[in-house]
């Protein structure tokens, strides 16, 4: 599935350990790492322990004018979904939040769920944590705390600003790097040793 670019400048084990990384820009767990948006806290060991593990049993999945409902327990909620490692679990650990950003449920695997509806949560992530490839670095300027990148991506030419250069550039692992711009938007480079030799020495103090 290629989303179109929108830049602006019960009784399952519980998930693994909460980490940050990278000055407080998560990894993974709950403390951050969503492209940007509202950070949530941590939540203590007896909100963990309460969690509702959503399954085909107890909770069903619709799509409704493009937005995302659940029927669980005789209602049904308009509701949202982030993934609690968005790094390292891309299909695993979905939290499942109401309007008010209230976590109704955990998703241990979408893997759970039947053909239709693990492509709907599969489809309703991709969207929310959509990631243009970036191919080419065309000009990289740094200014007063921001740099402004002018790229080729695999969707096209784009442009965005990023805050704190060191610090919204998060290793994934040696070669895969993810920028989160000032908008929240996520850009990424699989492997930066395969980029071009003018694109890597533009990067290159970053990393």
């Amino acid at each position: 599935m290629k989303t179109p670019p929108m830049m602006m400048g019960g009784g399952m084990g519980g998930p693994p350990p909460f980490g940050a990384r990278n000055g407080g820009i998560s990894g993974g767990g709950r403390s951050g790492g969503d492209g940007g948006r509202r950070p949530r806290r941590e939540r203590s060991l007896e909100e963990i322990m309460k969690t509702v593990w959503l399954t085909p049993e107890n909770a069903a999945f619709s799509r409704k004018n493009g937005l995302l409902y659940l029927s669980l327990e005789g209602r049904e909620i308009r509701v949202s979904l982030r993934r609690d490692f968005p790094f390292e679990e891309l299909w695993s650990y979905i939290s499942v939040l109401d309007g008010e950003e209230e976590e109704v449920g955990m998703i241990r695997s979408v893997d759970l769920f039947g053909d239709e509806t693990r492509t709907l949560l599969t489809e309703e992530l991709e969207r929310r944590y959509y990631a243009p490839v970036i191919l080419h670095i065309v000009s990289l300027k740094e200014r007063y705390g921001f740099s402004y990148w002018k790229v080729d991506t695999a969707d096209g030419k784009m442009e965005f600003t990023l805050h704190d250069t060191y610090k919204s550039l998060i290793h994934i692992d040696a070669k895969r790097v993810i920028l989160l711009d000032v908008d929240g938007n996520r850009f990424e480079i699989p492997d930066v040793s395969a980029l071009d030799r003018r694109s890597y020495r533009k990067i290159e103090l970053y990393l």
